[in-house]
């Protein structure tokens, strides 16, 4: 008996094998990546893509949804199905991990760590390589390989968030937030943390404050609601700069100078970033903190309690982030409670003092 020829495949249709396999081992669903997306991921050309996605229509794996551009995995075609209950976490970011404040990195990793210690996925996709619409399709690529249940965007932009809302998926934002229905917004508010600062600054004779959110491009309303709700039941005067500007001294100065001439004697700053830019204006002013004005920082760091003079701040902390996410992740629901534990039991006192006598 004459053994059988040997038929040897073509690029286009051994790629066709290899897009079908992970289709169905790793369970997708939905929209496929773009043809340029499988190209660069595969390491061929976008004719040979074309091709493999025609024989995958033919074999009824893949099905046009509106036109040659928008191919979707067939019903029933997925091998591998999400145990019931099971939870697939990914996070997107526009910047690498290491990037971001160290409780912060530390946060996203313990919520990784606590969510597979209990079976669940999770992923975290650094997409600072790309922007604009090209980190959009990389958005929908990785929607499309992990098909998560939950999705956390570290700080969106309209792109990430392009990518990411085409999808059946649950979608919450780490810091800011886009405006949108479907974002839950994660991350501190303000509200607590000014009432936090008030509680120690007005003992000590405070009555005056400056607040300065530049380089601010959203509303931020229920955080300025609560500021000036905790002003009114505290009988203090909160002044408060929401501006897109840029942060930089020259833009600060402009607020803080008019501000501390009004009889201000204390600021505070939102992020410990946005106290960094102040630092020259106070010494081109000749004042010195905390003589002449207490500072506090919100948000703060570890380095706040070695910076000289010690600066008033709250210190974040990687298991309240984690919590936080986790909390939202399982329930649907943001609980402040954990943030505002927190941030009350790590109150830095710094060298704030009461207004200079004049």
């Amino acid at each position: 008996m004459p053994a059988a020829k040997f038929e040897k495949k073509v690029v286009f249709e051994l790629l066709a094998d290899g897009i079908e396999a992970q289709i169905r081992q790793e369970g997708w669903k939905g929209l496929l990546p773009s043809g340029r997306d499988l190209a660069n991921q595969h390491k061929v050309s976008l004719p040979t893509v074309q091709k493999a996605i025609a024989l995958l229509i033919e074999r009824q794996v893949l099905v046009s949804r509106g036109g040659k551009r928008r191919m979707e995995v067939a019903a029933g075609v997925s091998g591998s199905h999400r145990a019931a209950g099971h939870l697939e976490v990914l996070v997107l970011s526009s910047q690498p991990l290491i990037s971001y404040d160290a409780s912060i990195a530390m946060g996203v990793q313990q919520l990784g760590e606590a969510l597979k210690a209990k079976g669940d996925g999770f992923r975290f996709v650094d997409l600072s390589r790309v922007e604009g619409v090209e980190r959009r399709k990389a958005a929908h690529a990785e929607m499309v390989k992990s098909r998560p249940t939950h999705c956390i965007l570290m700080t969106p932009d309209a792109s990430l968030f392009a990518g990411v809302s085409r999808h059946q998926v649950k979608i919450a934002s780490m810091f800011s937030s886009l405006r949108s229905k479907r974002l839950t917004p994660l991350g501190v508010k303000y509200g607590y943390l000014v009432e936090i600062a008030l509680k120690r600054l007005i003992p000590l004779g405070h009555r005056h404050f400056l607040m300065p959110f530049l380089n601010r491009k959203i509303k931020m309303k229920s955080s300025m609601e609560a500021i000036a709700k905790i002003a009114k039941e505290q009988g203090v005067r909160i002044e408060v700069l929401r501006s897109p500007q840029p942060l930089t001294t020259e833009n600060l100065g402009r607020f803080l100078g008019p501000g501390l001439e009004r009889g201000a004697t204390a600021v505070l700053f939102p992020q410990w970033t946005d106290f960094l830019p102040a630092v020259a204006f106070f010494a081109k002013r000749d004042l010195d903190f905390p003589r002449d004005v207490s500072i506090v920082t919100l948000v703060g760091i570890s380095h706040a309690r070695v910076y000289s003079p010690a600066i008033a701040c709250c210190v974040s902390s990687p298991e309240s982030i984690a919590q936080q996410a986790e909390i939202w992740i399982r329930s649907d629901k943001v609980e402040d409670d954990a943030y505002r534990t927190v941030y009350e039991n790590t109150w830095q006192q710094g060298a704030s003092i009461g207004p200079a006598k004049g």
